[in-house]
């Protein structure tokens, strides 16, 4: 009798949907999403053709299951600033340093996901879902600072949504020309654009400083 509190581990289908996945995701690094078959991803995870429409309907299906694999992991590194009030802008940055990362190596295919203007019913479908829920968790922020007086004028809702395409509108030309800025360039200037959209100020410390006057 198995020890209460004992949970099952992966099963067989588990291990190869994950496989099909980790699979989709290095092929879908290395060319366009629409040079991908299935039969390269069914080979690149050890299974026959018939077994990957097992776990997708289609190609688009797995780049719309990779597309919330990586949101979900966003949205983790931004938990902090989320929960907290005010600028803040050490947590913001830091949880923009982690999905900057992300682009920085998953790049194409999120560029297709989330920037391609058509990028099939399926992934379109994940994409305006995760982006209502991403807008959804940054206003309830705004609107919590709204309340103490924080934030500048504007629809709640409205500022999110400037959030969440500012982000991504930047981090898809980081991977793009990923030599035009520094990493921290690139992240210091985002936070503080995101903490003027919202505040209209950012903290004293982050804020250039002007230069000396000459004697």
């Amino acid at each position: 009798m198995p020890a209460i509190g004992s949970r099952r581990g992966p099963t067989k289908g588990d291990q190869r949907e994950r496989a099909l996945l980790e699979a989709a995701r290095a092929l879908f690094r290395e060319k366009p999403f629409s040079q991908v078959t299935i039969d390269e991803l069914a080979n690149a995870a050890g299974i026959a053709r018939s077994g990957f429409y097992f776990y997708f309907e289609s190609k688009q299906a797995v780049l719309a299951a990779l597309c919330e694999e990586v949101i979900g992991q966003n949205d983790q590194d931004m938990a902090e600033w989320l929960a907290s009030d005010g600028l803040d802008r050490e947590a913001l940055r830091q949880g923009l340093a982690g999905a900057l990362g992300r682009w920085r190596v998953d790049g194409r295919w999120l560029r297709e996901a989330l920037a391609n203007p058509d990028p099939g019913a399926e992934v379109l479908e994940v994409r305006e879902r995760l982006n209502a829920k991403g807008c959804s968790i940054v206003s309830r922020r705004i609107e919590r600072d709204a309340r103490a007086g924080l934030t500048v004028g504007g629809p709640p809702a409205l500022l999110a949504a400037m959030v969440i395409k500012l982000r991504i509108m930047m981090f898809s030309e980081a991977y793009a020309n990923p030599e035009e800025y520094t990493e921290d360039e690139l992240l210091d200037t985002l936070t503080d654009a995101i903490l003027r959209l919202l505040y209209g100020t950012v903290p004293e410390s982050a804020a250039p400083k002007a230069p000396a006057a000459s004697a």
